[in-house]
Parts: structure tokens; C-alpha cells; sequence
């Protein structure tokens, strides 16, 4: 059964946002896994110790969501963060606003609208993308077929690792799930060389305005 490539935040984002004296920061984070998004959620806690109530939401693929109030009325705190998460479809990561109370009750909408809006920008200032599994090789080829077979990787959607130079080239490199080095024979024969050495998942940054809205 093939591995999902599943939509994650790759590297985390801050945000800042004062409403009638009570400030909101807002933080996502990378995380794959129960253990990595509770040490990020500790980690936050640990540098706010003095906050009124941190907040937040996870998702972590294969059904595995969660989301916190702690203490905020419910549905007004964790909820609008999970919900950000579903609509940008990140199935891999972890948002936490935590809010320090200036003073003034702000109401369950004006605290739906601002926990949103710390999560928002927090996710806005992050650097999202896919988490794709595939599979390294490494190929031992002539100094003359090495450029074929880089330029066959990259047509193929994969990733030059690094070359070694002696008396013949060994270039390493990493194709996704559902490519082969077969696929690459057309444009480099040399790749019908190449060889698995293992598995690797890899974080494929969006482009430029390229993922969901």
C-alpha cells in the first residue's frame, strides 16, 4: 500500500495581534506525530508560563485531530485553529495562540474572531508544503552520463543528493513514490544502474502562492 503524501507545515510561523488590551501570539509548527506536536505545545507553555490561556489545535493525519480551549469558552479557542487547519488542508502540524487577557471580555464571537485571526497569520508566516515519500538511489555512471541522468532526475521530479568524483561519477538521488529509475531510461540509460538504498519522505516546499487558499 502506497505511502499519502500529506500536506504539512514545514517551518513554523509567529504572529502578534493586540485586541482592547488582550494580546493574542500565534504560533504553527511542524509536527508529524502525537510526541512532536505535545513538545511543541510544552515548549510554548514553557515560554509563556505567566499567559491566561493557550490555545490550540493539531492534525496529524489518519484521522488524528485534536484541539484545546483551555479554559476559553467552548468552541471559541481550539476550534477556530483546527478549523484553519482543515481549510488549508495541512494534515501534518500544530497551531497555538496563546493569549495574554488585557482586561476586558471580548464575548465567544470577538474571541472565535480572535483566535482565528492570531492562526491565521501565524500559518500565513509559515512555510507550508507536501511531505512526499520516495525512495533514495545511488547510481555509478561515467563523467559523461552524469549530467543526462541529474537532468532525468529533475525531469522526473526528484532530487540530485550529492555526487562523488574518481575515476567514475557516483551520483545519488531521490525519486518519488510511483517513480523509478526506469522511468528515466529515455533520457539517461545510465539509470538503469542505479540502485535503492531506502526509504525517505521528503518536505516539497509550495511554491509562490501555490498552495490552498
Amino acid at each position: 500500500m502506497q505511502e499519502k503524501v500529506r500536506r504539512a507545515i514545514l517551518s513554523p510561523g509567529q504572529s502578534t495581534l493586540t485586541i482592547e488590551r488582550s494580546r493574542f501570539l500565534g504560533y504553527a509548527m511542524p509536527a508529524t506525530d502525537p510526541e512532536a506536536a505535545e513538545a511543541a505545545l510544552r515548549q510554548i507553555r514553557d515560554e509563556h508560563p505567566q499567559a491566561s490561556h493557550h490555545c490550540f489545535g493539531y492534525r496529524l493525519g489518519a484521522g488524528q485531530e485534536r484541539q484545546s480551549d483551555d479554559g476559553e469558552p467552548q468552541g471559541t479557542g481550539g476550534l477556530p485553529l483546527l478549523e484553519t487547519l482543515r481549510r488549508r488542508e495541512i494534515d501534518a502540524g500544530v497551531i497555538c495562540v496563546v493569549r495574554y487577557y488585557g482586561g476586558r471580555k471580548l464575548g465567544r464571537p470577538g474571541l472565535y474572531r480572535a483566535y482565528l485571526g492570531a492562526g491565521v497569520a501565524a500559518l500565513d508566516a509559515a512555510s507550508c508544503g507536501r511531505l512526499v515519500p520516495g525512495t533514495r538511489y545511488e547510481a555509478e555512471v561515467a563523467h559523461l552520463e552524469r549530467l543526462p541522468l541529474e537532468r532525468a532526475v529533475q525531469e522526473a521530479h526528484g532530487v540530485v543528493l550529492g555526487e562523488s568524483f574518481a575515476a567514475r561519477v557516483r551520483v545519488g538521488f531521490w525519486l518519488p513514490q510511483g517513480s523509478t529509475p526506469a522511468d528515466l531510461l529515455r533520457l539517461a540509460p545510465s539509470a538503469g544502474r542505479a540502485v535503492a538504498v531506502g526509504e525517505e519522505t521528503r518536505a516539497v516546499p509550495d511554491q509562490e502562492g501555490g498552495g490552498p487558499a
